[in-house]
């Protein structure tokens, strides 16, 4: 009797569980999000976004950065949404890895400013990519020794304002295209999380990746693709298996938001996701979770 009922309650505690995953998505979800498109998004069930700090970077002259920053902010802020992470800009030239020691410490001291101003959103999170590309085998191990350098720097900005630095796996010859590589980046940083995203790592099952990081996992970027390159599809449009995915994340311990980092709709010819197609998507892998327990 008493194994009867301890089975009934780990069965709903797990459905449950599934349940308290919240849903949200990146700002890059829009090309360039209005106050109206954050309300919107709200009003249908996206309760967190992620700011995407290239939206604010990339492209745009040195001195519009910081206001284009304090628009974002403004934005958010009327459409009442929240803020769980802040994507740290990123680029070819923008690489914390490089192996000439000014352009990296310049680098570096560029997103210690970033952080700086990421402490006006208080995200939970800061997401930091390791590197850029391309990475020649020959100096691997030293991009790797560099990157694991600067994040150790940057982890104290990230802790004066209260956000888990988190670095996400990447794709290709990046630094982290494997979670045994990433694990060797972090390892020896206490504190210091790690950023999964789906779409990045064509080398294994999306299962392999949670079991190496385990509880090491900060956030996640929900995307779906082919197992070939990134494709940032909606979920439940490639051939991730997403029902396991989510088993897999709440066996670590993963208790974070659900963070879509989704740009195209390939089932509409990989057009920009509306809001409601990120709610509706997130929707199908909950009741794929639920067919697996």
């Amino acid at each position: 009797m008493r194994i009867s009922v301890f089975i009934v309650f780990m069965t709903m505690t797990m459905g449950v569980y599934a349940q308290k995953y919240k849903v949200g998505t990146t700002t890059a979800l829009w090309k360039v999000p209005a106050s109206t498109d954050f309300s919107q998004a709200r009003s249908v069930g996206l309760e967190y976004v992620e700011v995407a700090f290239n939206q604010c970077y990339r492209g745009v002259p040195a001195n519009e950065v910081i206001p284009r920053v304090r628009d974002m902010k403004a934005k958010i802020d009327s459409a009442g949404i929240k803020v769980w992470s802040i994507h740290l800009p990123f680029s070819r030239t923008l690489d914390i890895s490089v192996l000439d020691e000014k352009k990296r410490k310049e680098n570096v001291d560029f997103m210690v400013e970033m952080i700086e101003q990421c402490a006006q959103f208080q995200p939970k999170c800061l997401v930091l990519h390791p590197s850029s590309e391309p990475i020649d085998d020959s100096i691997r191990a030293q991009r790797i020794a560099n990157a694991s350098r600067s994040i150790a720097y940057l982890k104290k900005y990230a802790d004066q304002i209260g956000a888990q630095l988190c670095i996400e796996n990447l794709p290709r010859t990046c630094l982290g295209n494997t979670p045994e590589e990433l694990w060797e980046i972090i390892k020896d940083i206490p504190g210091v999380k790690v950023c999964f995203d789906t779409n990045h790592y064509t080398k294994g099952t999306t299962e392999h990746f949670v079991e190496t990081i385990g509880e090491r996992i900060g956030t996640i970027h929900a995307s779906d693709f082919d197992f070939v390159n990134e494709c940032h599809w909606l979920p439940t449009q490639g051939d991730i298996k997403w029902g396991k995915l989510m088993h897999a994340l709440e066996g670590v311990g993963y208790e974070g938001v659900f963070m879509y980092e989704a740009t195209k709709d390939h089932e509409s010819h990989d057009t920009r996701p509306t809001p409601e197609r990120v709610v509706e998507t997130f929707n199908k892998i909950i009741n794929d979770y639920k067919t697996l327990k």
